[in-house]
């Protein structure tokens, strides 16, 4: 067994020796926590003799366990058959499995997944005529979620959510017991309950479990917490890891304070601090030491390393958010040169929305790429959503366009109406929108209003188009159509809420495109004209995106996606007040601790160099901020960093700001410089998305090309660089 200690420190030693008691293993990042874990479990089988049923080992995904489980197989040769290596709901459901009788269940209950929880809450509404339009099945089937994790509680929702809860909560769990069915939440509920009304089924699991260990304790909820002290109660050995720099999930419920009432409900503890990082070079860790010191409530420890010190961070303040994006695409040029590859190399921002500025940099440089836990800022729901209306102000008969977003938000146009709709459009050949009207009695009454009220809508902002600017325009859409309202719904809670943030901030971000859009062509332009060119372009880049394959790629993601991972090189992004820490964290000093905690994470994810950047000036949501440093980068040690750019510290000598010498872009087949091009009626064209055509028309600035069906006529601009006139 000593082969168990090869590669193990003092301290991870000491942690895994420790048999009886409750032990606290605060292990900083990249401390070796799994090791230490699947290290343990292997001592306390192979050498101290415990059988593996009596050992219960707890994670949070299933990938984690299947590894620890993986890890532990390979360490000791003994059989370890029945050891519980699994995340908390899948302990729970085999408790329940065994005893869940013990409730008025039957032990072959079903575990229904969220859209059937959707689906009874449905049923209950209609039931209590509760108008679905303005009640979400989605949003209430959340919120009851929530009440029943203890997340939320009924009296604090407001009206008239409160009474709609009030009425339909027991009878959701009632006909969930009547049809023998359980939902996720009730997978930690009902063991709980099973524990504390039935003190027999609790005792035969204590005796089981005599060693419990637990993973990632800082992420645990109060339902996770309550089992595990119930489970470790009798005999107190219970092994918990974790760290409070690393809480960084307060929003879907975990509970930073768990570990206070560890060691509070477990005074006799022993305490291990696991300090030795095994990832990153030593200045990134004493750079992360010096920023997360500044929070109050945390155990105090200091990571460090035995792989040299490495470079000093790198600080770049830019001029502008664009200055900034080309400073990073240079520098990981600059590292690709040097032997780095792609996958050494990792963009790490606040929130999603901050990603759209390095994705099309990359796109027009050719640099492989992608969007880590989350998709490609063009293709993301609420984009894609946006960009059907627009098209639709465009042409109105865009039939695709519309299929897209006459139901969102909800409308009451489902399935069966858009199939009646499409029918008989085919069947006159018509376009959707040209047969919406008031004489449509194929459809009821209340759905042919919204369908009037929906072109009516698009109509409206078609005729006055050229009557308000574009974002003007874009900024009416939000309003009329109700896509603005559906996001800002105050009844969305938790992860819903979250989401819905998010994805604000990206339709937001989409007026930064518009406005770009507008600023490259003059008033010769209508703004028909402008959106159309607009819309073209983005069809055109989403094509480009798509063509672009390669396993090796620069990965873009938020801090929150990064937890867990590792790079070589991290870029940290959009370093100022407001953006990171974010203005709602601003207005309360835990909310700022939690940011400070996630800057301390993505540090922590680097193994060789770290930049931080950020600017003096940036063009975000539609509007122009200019926005403090963010008070994270006064945190660290002056020691430790190199200030770039337009940093401005005291007594300290200004280098001059970077400024990127635009080097020419290498033409792809389809990249041409933009010349005044000579063209004449009859004159073949290549189009880079709509391949080959016939010129039919010229008119000043303006050709109208005919392309094979099912493109058709294309009016275009005569200096466009998205096509090339054939010789």
């Amino acid at each position: 067994m000593n082969s168990i200690f090869d590669n193990l420190n003092k301290k991870q030693i000491e942690a895994v020796k420790t048999v009886d008691g409750p032990v606290m293993a605060v292990a900083g990042a990249g401390s070796g926590k799994t090791r230490v874990l699947t290290n343990r479990i292997a001592y306390l089988i192979g050498e101290i003799g415990i059988v593996p049923s009596n050992i219960l080992a707890i994670t949070f995904t299933n990938k984690a366990a299947e590894e620890m489980r993986s890890r532990v197989f390979n360490l000791i040769d003994l059989p370890v058959s029945g050891i519980w290596i699994s995340t908390f709901h899948a302990m729970g459901a085999k408790i329940l499995r065994y005893d869940i009788h013990h409730l008025g269940y039957d032990n072959d209950f079903q575990i229904i997944d969220d859209e059937d929880s959707n689906i009874i809450t449905k049923t209950l509404l209609k039931k209590h005529n509760f108008d679905l339009k303005q009640f979400y099945p989605k949003v209430i089937s959340k919120l009851i979620a929530n009440v029943k994790g203890s997340q939320t509680k009924i009296e604090f929702l407001e009206e008239p959510i409160r009474s709609v809860i009030s009425q339909i909560y027991n009878e959701y769990n009632d006909f969930l017991k009547d049809n023998n069915l359980v939902d996720f939440q009730d997978l930690l509920i009902l063991p709980l309950r099973l524990f504390k009304n039935h003190p027999d089924v609790l005792h035969k699991y204590q005796n089981m479990f005599r060693y419990i260990l637990v993973d990632e304790f800082q992420d645990t909820n109060d339902l996770q917490y309550d089992i595990v002290k119930l489970l470790a109660l009798d005999h107190h050995n219970l092994f918990i890891v974790g760290d409070e720099d690393q809480s960084i999930y307060a929003f879907r419920g975990s509970n930073i304070q768990n570990i206070k009432k560890f060691m509070r409900d477990f005074p006799e503890y022993k305490k291990v601090i696991l300090d030795q990082n095994y990832r990153s070079r030593d200045n990134i860790l004493q750079a992360a030491n010096s920023v997360i010191k500044n929070n109050k409530s945390r155990i105090p420890k200091d990571l460090f390393s035995t792989l040299g010190p490495g470079e000093k961070i790198i600080h770049y303040k830019a001029g502008s958010d664009e200055e900034e994006a080309y400073f990073v695409y240079d520098k990981i040029r600059q590292l690709i040169k040097m032997g780095y590859n792609k996958s050494d190399i990792a963009i790490l921002y606040r929130n999603n929305s901050m990603s759209r500025r390095f994705e099309d940099i990359f796109l027009k440089h050719d640099i492989a790429h992608k969007v880590i836990g989350n998709i490609s800022f063009y293709k993301r729901k609420e984009i894609k959503d946006i960009i059907a209306y627009l098209h639709l102000i465009v042409n109105k008969g865009d039939d695709y366009s519309f299929s897209r977003v006459c139901n969102v938000p909800k409308r009451g146009i489902g399935g069966v109406t858009y199939g009646k709709l499409e029918g008989f459009a085919r069947d006159h050949n018509l376009k959707i929108m040209d047969l919406i009207s008031e004489d449509m009695p194929f459809v009821s009454k209340k759905t042919k209003a919204a369908l009037v009220k929906f072109k009516n809508t698009i109509i409206d902002l078609q005729n006055k188009i050229e009557d308000r600017n574009l974002l003007d325009t874009y900024d009416v859409l939000l309003e009329q159509s109700g896509y603005k309202a559906m996001l800002e719904n105050n009844d969305l809670v938790g992860e819903k809420a979250f989401e819905a943030e998010r994805r604000l901030d990206n339709i937001n971000e989409f007026k930064t495109i518009i406005l770009e859009k507008i600023k490259d062509y003059d008033n010769n332009f209508s703004n028909y004209e402008i959106l159309t060119i607009m819309l073209n372009d983005l069809a055109l880049r989403e094509e480009a995106e798509d063509a672009m394959v390669d396993n090796d790629f620069i990965s873009l993601m938020t801090i929150h996606s990064a937890k867990g991972l590792e790079f070589k090189a991290v870029f940290l992004t959009c370093l100022e007040q407001t953006l990171f820490p974010s203005s709602q964290a601003l207005q309360e000093r835990n909310n700022v601790e939690e940011e400070r905690r996630l800057f301390y994470v993505a540090l922590t994810r680097a193994k060789d160099l770290v930049f931080l950047t950020n600017c003096k000036s940036r063009f975000m949501y539609g509007h122009y901020m200019e926005n403090l440093d963010s008070q994270f980068l006064d945190e660290i040690d002056e020691e430790l960093i190199e200030r770039r750019g337009m940093y401005r510290p005291k007594n300290i000598k200004i280098e001059k700001p970077y400024h990127r010498k635009p080097k020419p872009i290498p033409k792809t087949n389809y990249e041409y410089e933009k010349t005044t091009k000579s063209i004449h009626l009859g004159d073949k064209v290549e189009h880079k998305k709509f391949g080959l055509g016939v010129v039919v028309n010229v008119k000043e600035d303006k050709v109208t090309v005919a392309f094979k069906s099912p493109t058709g006529i294309k009016i275009l601009l005569k200096d466009h660089p998205s096509y090339k006139v054939l010789e």
